[in-house]
């Protein structure tokens, strides 16, 4: 397989029908309504890959911060990655992997850090991610942080050149709160 037709667009730019394409790709992916897949992540950038002029798999980088240690002192920017998706007659061919590489190329031009939650870590792993293997918590509005075990070991980093050299993935860390899941 030649490479794939990588397309960066930011939300705004992206015209319905081809919206509409990226949508139905969410959906077959997650199995979950769109609009479920995309109120709570507002905007962002886009990263598709193209088989035949249609999207075979597609990820979507946002802005958050990341706080990392027991009192979150070092606060990060973060290319936060969702989203990430491939058709499922299109897997095993590259494209998630084309993807992949096209967003670390954003997130290590433009970031302090990548960061993203997920159960597939292996497939990141040997695209230069790596399992942040301290504690994560949630931080609330109110500044508190509510611990959430659950994603402890599902929580992947790519260092950039932003990234502190002795950031230590042994330390707590913690996101956000948003609405629906805030991982």
């Amino acid at each position: 397989m030649s490479a794939p037709l990588i397309r960066v667009a930011l939300t705004e730019e992206i015209e319905p029908e081809r919206w509409a394409q990226i949508s139905a790709l969410c959906e077959a992916a997650f199995h979950e309504s769109a609009a479920e897949l995309w109120d709570h992540l507002g905007h962002g950038i886009h990263v598709v890959a193209e088989d035949a002029g249609r999207p075979a798999s597609h990820a979507m980088i946002i802005d958050r911060q990341v706080h990392v240690g027991r009192d979150g002192a070092v606060i990060l920017d973060a290319g936060y990655v969702e989203n990430v998706a491939t058709m499922p007659d299109s897997q095993g061919r590259g494209y998630g992997s084309a993807v992949m590489v096209a967003v670390a190329e954003i997130v290590r031009d433009e970031y302090a850090i990548g960061a993203l939650a997920t159960g597939s870590n292996a497939f990141y792993e040997r695209l230069g991610w790596e399992t942040w293997t301290g504690p994560t918590s949630v931080r609330m509005p109110d500044g508190e942080r509510a611990r959430s075990a659950g994603q402890d070991g599902h929580v992947m980093v790519l260092r950039t050149a932003g990234t502190p050299p002795d950031l230590d993935s042994t330390q707590p860390i913690a996101i956000d709160w948003r609405p629906r899941e805030s991982w």
